[in-house]
């Protein structure tokens, strides 16, 4: 008789935040893509849970993504970087946030095993707060059932959360994605609780809208999705600061020649209305307020200046 393979010992998870303290931890796990108003609400449920018991709040994360490592082919973009995921948890509070690498070999751990080694060992876990459809364990096997009665095994409390619902449909990751690569900005907006973020760096471009009277910063954007091509209102937070602009998607067909064949690389350019300082190299996070147009081609410069012009009234009606 063959003795099976004992899985591989888990990597050591990145720690962000203070230690756990004695009294164990309240965790909630989940990638959290996008961070928005579903994943918000189990997050302060277990900062309030944890402030309730003593104990540390805890949100436990993956990376990469567990889809880009068993089903590459079917991975979808995720709304956001992971150093922004961290950053918008941050915000709300909680104490300790741990990134575990996903692995194959982690994949392979079947749900007692998660629990024991992870939860429990690794994680002093007390309380896990967990969405009403969370799976774990290999091939997502555990459910909220199994997870309970392993809780009791363990003398872990599980507290499910029921999904925020919007419309007749629940708020999810894959739900904002539509939304945004539909350009539907407002309502992308409303499933976060938030303005959808972009990230980049400013880098130097061509200067092409500076001799048009209207400097930008063009930005390499670190984003897997974006939304459309096209023109948006745009909020540009700098240093902490945010400064009102209009953004420019695209491949700037009045610039570019059309090649049969031949794909233009995206531009993204920030226009910051009434905003005067060297901004190169520096990170920025831009906010996504709503689209105003599509990208389109103009007849010339000076049409395309003309366009701008009413872009910009579009977003201060008054200057």
């Amino acid at each position: 008789m063959r003795r099976r393979r004992a899985p591989k010992p888990t990597p050591p998870s990145r720690a962000v935040g203070g230690a756990v303290r004695a009294g164990g931890a309240v965790v909630t796990i989940g990638m959290f893509d996008g961070v928005h108003v579903g994943h918000q609400r189990l997050i302060r449920t277990a900062i309030r849970l944890a402030a309730r018991l003593q104990a540390a709040s805890v949100v436990l994360t993956f990376d990469p993504d567990p889809q880009t490592v068993l089903a590459p082919r079917q991975h979808q973009p995720r709304l956001m970087p992971l150093a922004a995921r961290l950053r918008l948890m941050r915000a709300l509070g909680v104490e300790r946030i741990r990134v575990l690498p996903f692995t194959r070999a982690f994949s392979r751990l079947s749900a007692e095993q998660f629990v024991r080694t992870i939860l429990v060992q690794r994680l002093r876990a007390a309380c896990v707060v967990v969405g009403d459809n969370f799976a774990f364990g290999r091939a997502r096997r555990g459910n909220v059932a199994v997870l309970r009665a392993l809780g009791r095994r363990y003398g872990l409390r599980v507290v499910v959360v029921p999904p925020v619902m919007r419309g007749r449909a629940p708020v999810s990751s894959s739900r904002i994605r539509r939304l945004l690569e539909a350009g539907r900005i407002l309502e992308a907006n409303r499933l976060l609780g938030r303005p959808a973020q972009l990230a980049g760096l400013v880098v130097r471009g061509e200067r092409r809208a500076r001799r048009l009277g209207f400097p930008t910063a063009n930005l390499r954007l670190s984003n897997e999705l974006l939304p459309p091509r096209g023109v948006y209102h745009v909020q540009l937070e700098l240093g902490g600061r945010c400064h009102e602009g209009v953004m420019n998607l695209g491949v700037r067909p009045t610039f570019t020649a059309a090649k049969q064949g031949f794909i233009h690389p995206l531009v993204c350019e920030v226009h910051l209305i009434g905003f005067r300082g060297n901004v190169y190299g520096r990170p920025v996070t831009v906010h996504l307020l709503r689209r105003l147009r599509p990208e389109r081609r103009f007849a010339g410069a000076k049409a395309l200046a003309r366009q701008i012009r009413r872009d910009i009234l579009h977003v201060r009606p008054s200057k």
